[in-house]
């Protein structure tokens, strides 16, 4: 396995965004073997950028290698899926162009709760739109995939679908989307802190088809909740199932971003070797 770092760790939504460059200096200089960039912060996707971001990396010995988009496929408009379907596409060239491995991507949720804040109190559950069922959710995004799948297959970029809020809240219906679509360029990236119930069961359900792990750490407290996890059986558990891919830090505590990182950092360390 190899330890990397999202930019997600130094910036949870809130307050003054630094500059890209910063974000991955602060990575170099905690020692972690990658970067893997949120899509909040890139400052334009121009194909300078793109590539003076590139150069930079390389020089710091960094490996970006993925990014972490937000699209949501969970909407009854057509033409709004559209528009998610080139958005993913869209940042699968980035991607390419990066020289990243893989791109994070949503299957989408209902928005019938408005506040992120007040969903995470009710555990990511929210009802569908009046006149919708979880299935033809669940149609619209393999539908959306689809349509994607062969520009990531061209890019040689794996689409790495997060057990996010939504539709994938729960292991079952990411199996579920897996199966039905059956492609090596659709994997799971599996982030052990988002399931809040039957922790250890669903992530095991979903480890056979992990490319991708997102490690949360919530030191100081979490920003939404805190879960109290056992990453001896988390790391152990992986390993059974033959992952040897990347872990991506996800620092989400309250504590000072880089006081939480350098802990997280020595934390995961004791796991991923």
């Amino acid at each position: 396995m190899k330890l990397g770092c999202s930019t997600y760790s130094f910036w949870h939504f809130k307050g003054k965004k630094e500059p890209l460059v910063k974000y991955l200096e602060k990575i170099y200089i905690y020692n972690f073997d990658g970067a893997e960039i949120l899509e909040d912060h890139f400052e334009n996707t121009t194909n300078s950028y793109i590539l003076k971001i590139k150069r930079y990396a390389f020089s710091l010995g960094l490996d970006i290698f993925a990014i972490s988009i937000h699209n949501d496929f969970v909407n009854p408009s057509e033409r709004a899926r559209k528009n998610e379907v080139e958005k993913v596409k869209k940042w699968l060239e980035i991607a390419y162009k990066l020289g990243a491995k893989a791109i994070r991507i949503n299957s989408g949720r209902w928005r019938t709760i408005e506040s992120f804040d007040e969903l995470m109190k009710q555990k990511g559950v929210e009802p569908p739109i009046p006149g919708y069922t979880d299935e033809d959710a669940l149609r619209w995004v393999t539908e959306s995939i689809q349509e994607i799948l062969p520009v990531a297959e061209e890019y040689g970029v794996v689409l790495a679908l997060e057990n996010h809020w939504g539709i994938t809240r729960n292991a079952e219906n990411i199996i579920r989307i897996i199966k039905y679509i059956n492609s090596d360029w659709l994997r799971v990236l599996m982030d052990i802190g988002n399931f809040t119930e039957n922790i250890y069961q669903q992530l095991e359900e979903i480890a056979p088809y992990t490319v991708m792990v997102h490690a949360k750490t919530y030191i100081g407290g979490g920003e939404w909740y805190t879960l109290s996890l056992d990453y001896d059986k988390i790391f152990s558990m992986i390993r059974r199932y033959g992952f040897q891919g990347w872990v991506s830090l996800e620092y989400e505590g309250k504590r000072d971003y880089d006081i939480g990182v350098k802990i997280s950092k020595e934390l995961l360390s004791k796991y991923v070797y």
